[in-house]
This record gives C-alpha cells, sequence and structure tokens, in this order.
C-alpha cells in the first residue's frame, strides 16, 4: 500500500472514531473494558516507570493501567482528537499515529494496544514502532479480533438491514486478514523481533439485552452507519421487526463469541 493510501485510511479512522466518540463511550468501551484488563493482568506491571496505552481512545483503560503500575507514569495517544478530549485529564494524553511515535528509543517498560492493529494497513509499521520505544527487556500486550461478528442476533439484525436495501457501510477502517489468527499475530510479532510470544483467544463473551443490542447497532460504530441510510419510515418498520425477532429467541442467541486474539511479547 503506498503512503497516501495509508494516510488516506489514517484520516478515516481518525474521522470516523471522533464523529463517534460519545457513542463508543457509552455503548461500546464498558464492553471492550474486561478484556483488556485480563490482558493488562498478563504483564509485568508492578515495577513499571513507564507505561503507553497505543490507541486509547476515550482513555477507559488508563486508570486500569495505573491500579497495576502505581509507580509508572501512564501515557495515552490516539489519532483521533474526539476520542482523546473524552479520555481522563490526569493522565498525559497526545494526538500520534502508532506507525509514527513522537518518542524517543527505548522510552517504555510496557505498551499495551487493544483493538487497535485491525484499524491499519501496516500493523508490522506499527509493532515496529513498538519495538522502536520499548526498553530492552520490555514487554507488549496486544488483542485483536478473529474476524467479524457472526452469532444468531447480529445475523438477523443483517437480515433485515439487507431486506430494506441499508447501503453498505461507506467507511473502510478495519482488516482483519493480516491478524485473524493467533498463528497470524505470532508471525507479525516474531517478525519485527519481539520474543517470547504467547497468544491466546476467547470468545467475546457478551450477552446482550435485546435493548442493548438495539442501541448499540443504531447508535455507534459501522451498524448505525448503515441503518443511518434507511429513511425514518424503513427505521421504524426495521427496528420493529427486529425487536418482535429477537424477543423470540434465546438468550443465547444473543451471545456474542467473536474471537478474542490476544497476545503477550518481550523485546530482547
Amino acid at each position: 500500500m503506498s503512503p497516501s493510501a495509508g494516510n488516506a485510511w489514517g484520516r478515516v479512522v481518525s474521522e470516523t472514531y471522533s464523529a463517534e466518540a460519545v457513542s463508543y463511550r457509552e455503548l461500546w468501551a464498558p464492553l471492550l473494558l474486561p478484556h483488556g484488563e485480563r490482558l493488562l493482568d498478563e504483564l509485568p506491571l508492578a515495577g513499571a516507570r513507564s507505561v503507553l496505552d497505543l490507541g486509547c481512545g476515550c482513555g477507559t483503560l488508563l486508570p486500569a493501567v495505573r491500579r497495576r503500575a502505581p509507580a509508572a507514569t501512564v501515557f495515552g495517544i490516539d489519532r483521533a482528537a474526539g476520542m482523546l478530549a473524552l479520555a481522563p485529564r490526569e493522565f498525559p494524553r497526545a494526538l500520534m499515529d502508532g506507525t509514527s511515535l513522537g518518542f524517543g528509543l527505548g522510552v517504555f517498560d510496557a505498551v499495551v494496544t487493544v483493538f487497535v492493529l485491525f484499524h491499519t494497513p501496516t500493523p508490522r509499521q506499527v509493532l515496529d514502532e513498538i519495538r522502536r520505544v520499548l526498553k530492552p527487556g520490555g514487554a507488549l500486550a496486544t488483542t485483536t479480533w478473529g474476524g467479524n461478528p457472526d452469532f444468531p442476533a447480529h445475523r438477523v439484525w443483517l437480515e433485515e438491514l439487507d431486506a430494506r436495501g441499508a447501503t453498505a457501510d461507506p467507511v473502510t477502517m478495519t482488516d482483519h486478514e493480516p491478524v485473524r489468527t493467533e498463528a497470524r499475530v505470532q508471525g507479525l510479532l516474531e517478525a519485527a523481533g519481539f520474543g517470547g510470544v504467547r497468544t491466546w483467544t476467547r470468545p467475546f463473551g457478551h450477552t446482550y439485552t435485546v435493548d442493548q443490542f438495539l442501541a448499540l447497532r443504531t447508535k455507534h460504530g459501522w451498524n448505525a452507519r448503515r441503518f443511518a441510510t434507511l429513511g425514518p419510515e424503513a427505521r421504524r418498520d426495521l427496528l420493529d421487526r427486529t425487536r418482535r425477532r429477537l424477543e423470540a429467541m434465546n438468550p443465547s442467541d444473543l451471545f456474542e463469541d467473536t474471537p478474542v486474539i490476544s497476545a503477550i511479547a518481550t523485546l530482547p
């Protein structure tokens, strides 16, 4: 991919997340937080002096990092200004692209990047930058998705969108292919010079209520962008039909089992 294409991708990510920052904070970040916290539990943070949350978004994970690294300065960076504006102000934050970090060599004891690598066309470039800013012996922790959601309630939602001709999401800012399996994540980390790579996969593991499911899909993210392409009458009809179908389903059908791939690695 050319630098100009990569820059265009980055602008889309920045603008989209800035525009959706409030809905992200209220509807999506709380569901992602447990995965970030579990990842932190695998990092050697107790003696850390400096920790970077790369792609910190609205800063939901920053307090959890501080609790585990009480002696550390905890930095948060993101390329979406709208997200950073919502992050806790007691943490140092900076508007920054993960492919070009504005830090010197060997600054951090640990870097965490949660649900970020699939948002760049060049995840290896991000990992190279993380390697550059880590101290020797420093640790990296990351999570990513094993693909798009595919569980019964979500399939119902997509069927109803398609039936009403909702247009495809015009935004392209994800590529799961380079990181959709443990083997691919491990290969990227090792190619970037990391060692001691350990990976594991868990399901996202959240059971939605009908109200929560519909709120998330109509107010945030690519589902909401598709929903917004419909006229008012079509939206009302879709919500009525989808709600009736969901309420007739078993609670297990609202369980999201999308794989979450996690990895820990160290810098030799």
